[in-house]
């Protein structure tokens, strides 16, 4: 599961009549986005009337104030001014409902270590609110020797809050803004933003980018002498050359355990490691050794309460399990991986989507036609919840632009 198409979803009509509720959230994003670019409210009205959209500057204000929201076409020309997508507006709106859960305390070591625990616990949409509240702290604080520091650290656990949540184009942002304050800040920092902007790109499918920042991610760590993130840039290459290439991902996956097999302070990259280890010797035919690693991840994940890794060790673990032809057990593991990865605050869609394709595919190749069409369904849904691309993704669109009649079929 390595790898942003448009999704299949257009962002649904703001609430209320042509302007709709309210979001304070989406006014400061248009507010950010505009100083970003430097232009004045009276120059993104001109922008907006040279695109047949009117937004006059009084409006706009009321925007980024939160006082009113936009309408979809007004919506669609901002996008444009802006140059992103309107999914990005779209994003930004799903977060609102995570205002609820923003922390009360200003103690920034405090807000850290809850957002670390609630990241690793499986809650990123909690976790996110609490590293944003230290952003907003470290941009309003006066200068301060820690400050640029504390300002990145809190940015790139953002954009890994943001990247489990599915929301790559405003993870990438963030990431961004890390790497624009260069060597301000340190290796261990920098190093971490690369790992995580090279995953951004091998989600878009651009292997090669992701190629690039990984390996200078790699020489960052080397030169840091920092074992942990040598071992995470090197998962994440086995991660982008499992696509073409096995043995040469068998192999950096091999070295990234081989540096972090006996790391007790923090299990989560480990076992991750081992998961694609394990998955990765399965696809090489090499399935009692494989399926051995793959059971062991699976149990410290659980072990640790690590929900994600737990949930995706499941999956390669019936993926196993179908190729040996032992479909009832492949079966009650994908029923695992699904309770593991579909609780309601936080659902994986990636690890779901994967689950339903092969429940989707093996409904076809058995011919049994409501099974099909149940999982077909899902899958419907689930797609459109998608940015990230990976092989089964692909696969999925290629079929339903080759079968449109009868997905539109399938759907009633």
């Amino acid at each position: 599961m390595n790898q942003e198409t448009p999704r299949h979803a257009t962002m649904p009509a703001p609430p209320g009549g042509a302007e709709g509720k309210p979001s304070l959230r989406l006014g400061q994003h248009l507010r950010r986005l505009r100083e970003g670019y430097g232009y004045t409210l009276r120059k993104v009205e001109e922008k907006a009337l040279t695109l047949g959209e009117a937004i006059d500057n009084s409006q706009l204000s009321r925007f980024e104030k939160g006082k009113a929201l936009p309408s979809f076409d007004k919506l669609r020309a901002l996008a444009r001014i802006f140059n992103v997508s309107v999914q990005n507006f779209s994003d930004v709106l799903d977060l609102e409902e995570l205002s609820a859960f923003r922390p009360d305390t200003d103690d920034v070591a405090e807000l850290l270590e809850l957002g670390a625990d609630l990241f690793a616990r499986g809650e990123p949409g909690r976790a996110f609110v609490a590293f944003e509240k230290i952003v907003e702290l470290a941009e309003t604080s006066p200068e301060a020797p820690e400050r640029i520091e504390r300002l990145a650290e809190a940015r790139w656990r953002m954009a890994a809050a943001l990247k489990a949540l599915g929301k790559l184009g405003m993870c990438e942002r963030e990431l961004r803004e890390v790497l624009k304050l260069g060597t301000s800040v340190g290796p261990r920092i920098r190093t971490r933003a690369l790992l995580h902007l090279a995953f951004v790109y091998r989600e878009l499918g651009d292997l090669y980018l992701a190629q690039v920042l990984a390996r200078e991610a790699l020489d960052l760590a080397l030169v840091a002498a920092d074992s942990a993130l040598q071992a995470a840039a090197l998962n994440t290459l086995g991660n982008i050359y499992e696509v073409s290439d096995l043995e040469q991902a068998l192999s950096y996956y091999e070295r990234a355990y081989t540096l972090v097999r006996d790391a007790a302070e923090s299990p989560e990259l480990p076992v991750m490691v081992l998961t694609n280890l394990g998955g990765c010797l399965t696809k090489l035919h090499r399935a009692s050794e494989g399926m051995a690693r793959l059971q062991e991840a699976h149990a410290k994940a659980r072990q640790h309460g690590l929900r994600r890794v737990a949930a995706l060790s499941a999956t390669r673990i019936a993926e196993a399990l179908l190729a040996r032809g032992d479909v009832a057990r492949a079966s009650r593991a994908f029923t695992e991986s699904d309770a593991l990865a579909g609780t309601p605050d936080a659902p994986y869609h990636d690890i779901l989507f994967l689950n339903s394709y092969h429940r989707w595919v093996a409904a076809r190749d058995d011919g049994n036609g409501t099974r099909e069409k149940i999982a077909f369904g899902r899958l419907r849904h689930l797609r459109a919840l998608l940015e990230r691309r990976f092989p089964e993704v692909d696969d999925f669109d290629r079929w339903i632009a080759k079968h449109g009649r009868y997905a539109h079929e399938h759907r009633s």
